[in-house]
């Protein structure tokens, strides 16, 4: 079994109850005359429970049944960060899960989807800017969207001046990654990821992520994996548990 946080799975309970779960609230979602608030809770306990079968696995090593429960994840993501409906309050930093799930896992649908409302892509709040225009430069080159260096610039800019350690530590080198692939710098690209990878175990060992189930994998840095694979055919070279890179082989 893989050592990754102290997040505690239940394993038993959770293999257990999951599928009752899943049973009652894919129900729920597809059941129209039922009250709006009642399907946005089941898409978003679905995309939970989801997730959280695929990091159970992966830590018992069960390596073969992570992906597709991210795949089935990855509509419910979609809906609970997106659907103009159906979508939960998410700041800056919690649309992140969602997003990353549905870049990664998502079918052609999902992310023509994204794609539609990356140009007017908000959310609920906005606490630290630097995070926004990141999560932005994501859903955009996640999608295919042309960046221009404008907006490159704009968000490296605002992370380097915005004094918060998780801003400087972790977002940074994603915009630096973002930057990299367009800019066709692999060097900058691997050492972005490896920066990120780093600040994502020092979270699962002392900060955050340490009780998290969200500590159990890197998604952020597996998309600027995926993404680097996709446009430029590059290898990432990061050797770390936080980031299987497996499941972006096809």
């Amino acid at each position: 079994m893989l050592k990754l946080n102290n997040y505690d799975f239940e394993f038993d309970e959770l293999f257990e109850e999951a599928p009752v779960t899943i049973d009652i609230r894919l129900k729920h979602v597809n059941d129209l005359s039922i009250d709006i608030e009642v399907r946005g809770r089941a898409v978003w306990i679905l995309s939970g429970e989801y997730q959280e079968l695929a990091y159970a696995h992966y830590v018992l090593e069960n390596y073969d049944e992570v992906k597709p429960y991210l795949q089935k994840a990855a509509p419910f993501s979609y809906l609970t960060g997106f659907d103009l409906e159906l979508k939960e309050h998410n700041n800056e930093w919690t649309i992140q899960s969602e997003l990353n799930t549905a870049l990664l896992f998502g079918d052609e649908t999902i992310i023509d989807q994204l794609s539609d409302i990356a140009d007017s892509f908000k959310t609920s709040s906005v606490t630290l800017l630097a995070v926004f225009l990141y999560d932005q430069l994501l859903i955009k080159i996640g999608t295919g969207k042309k960046l221009l260096q404008t907006e490159i610039q704009e968000a490296l800019t605002e992370a380097k001046k915005t004094k918060d350690k998780d801003v400087q530590q972790y977002i940074l080198p994603l915009i630096e990654a973002i930057s990299a692939l367009v800019s066709n710098d692999q060097s900058l690209w691997q050492t972005s990821i490896d920066k990120v990878i780093k600040w994502h175990a020092d979270e699962c060992k002392f900060g955050d992520y340490k009780n998290d189930v969200n500590g159990i994998m890197s998604l952020n840095a597996l998309t600027m994996a995926k993404l680097g694979k996709n446009m430029h055919g590059w290898v990432c070279s990061t050797d770390s548990l936080y980031l299987p890179l497996y499941l972006i082989n096809e």
